[in-house]
């Protein structure tokens, strides 16, 4: 099977790039197609893929071998115990206690082996994901990452960017209460308020007022921004850099030194280098990233599932606890996995 990368558009209709890739370390500047990968430190130097082959398509199962026959995968979970990302826990609501941190966003990965079937094949269920959901994901030798992400980094289009705040998060049965839970709205606007503060150099900020986003098995708060670039700010890589990680999947204060920590500590959790990356591509001249969450990785026959959750001040272990599994538990009822 062929390398490949692809996202989605618009509602059913994907970009998708075949392999071999060329690394690059700017986009091209003649208007060309490339996909955006990078790992969560943003250390790859090279992180433009440009692919030999591009095209636009509504059905994902092209990329698969034997006109999408590719069988399904087969995976056993090995579950999860809280010892690790407990003590963790502890460790930055001390800080957020303190006034150090404001928030901060450990993540819990569950693993698996895979006994039979493509994981690749995975791109059949991405085809009937909601509108609501952004699929993504590639391919590289035995490595890959699949997934529909509810979350953009941002996009720029005909020299406007825009992104959203997208923190807060419940079950869907608790849809009546959730609009007021003060926990949930002071995770959100903290997230939004960073958001604009980041955009305030480049112009005049449109900040829409904060909605729902319901995924049917949760739901979200959002909140969109937009502001028009001046010519000398549309440098790709400079506006990844500086719009990533958002706080609601960074910290807060996003200083060197919570970023170091944060990475500290999907290290000792054993997070995927690419779960909450930007993931993107550069296309007819226009650019689309993603937060690469909510999605299943693979190296080999290791399977990798990881959830991310806000901590805040008043965040309890168990509510946060619940919060990682219904966003898990959410991407294998996506995947089927």
């Amino acid at each position: 099977m062929e390398d490949f990368a692809f996202i989605k558009l618009s509602p059913g209709r994907y970009l998708c790039g075949l392999g071999p890739f060329d690394a690059r370390e700017m986009a091209p500047a003649d208007s060309g197609t490339a996909f955006y990968r990078n790992d969560f430190d943003l250390s790859d130097p090279a992180p433009w893929k440009v692919p030999s082959e591009v095209f636009e398509t509504d059905d994902l199962r092209i990329l698969l071998s034997e006109n999408g026959a590719t069988p399904l995968p087969e995976i056993a979970w090995s579950g999860l115990g809280d010892t690790d990302v407990r003590g963790i826990f502890d460790e930055i609501l001390g800080q957020i206690h303190s006034g150090k941190l404001k928030k901060s966003v450990p993540v819990l990965t569950e693993r698996g082996i895979l006994h039979r079937g493509e994981p690749a094949a995975l791109v059949k269920a991405i085809i009937a994901a909601p509108e609501s959901l952004w699929g993504y994901g590639f391919r590289e030798g035995a490595k890959g990452v699949i997934g529909a992400t509810p979350e953009q980094l941002f996009t720029v289009r005909d020299g406007v960017l825009e992104t959203m705040a997208l923190a807060g998060t419940a079950p869907r049965h608790e849809i009546h209460d959730f609009p007021n839970d003060p926990k949930e709205i002071r995770e959100h606007e903290l997230v939004a308020d960073y958001l604009e503060e980041l955009l305030a150099p480049f112009g005049e900020v449109e900040r829409e007022p904060r909605t729902l986003l319901d995924l049917g098995s949760m739901i979200h708060f959002l909140t969109r921004l937009r502001v028009n670039l001046s010519e000398s700010a549309t440098d790709l890589n400079a506006l990844v850099r500086c719009l990533h990680p958002t706080p609601a999947l960074g910290a807060c204060p996003r200083g060197d030194g919570a970023l170091r920590q944060l990475v500290e500590y999907r290290q000792r959790l054993g997070v995927p280098v690419h779960f909450g990356a930007p993931f993107g591509a550069v296309h007819k001249g226009n650019f689309e990233v993603l937060v690469a969450i909510r999605n299943l990785s693979w190296d080999g026959r290791d399977v990798f599932l990881p959830s991310g959750v806000g901590l805040v001040e008043g965040s309890r272990f168990d509510r946060e606890w619940r919060e990682l599994a219904l966003k898990r538990n959410s991407v294998k009822s996506l995947l089927g996995v």
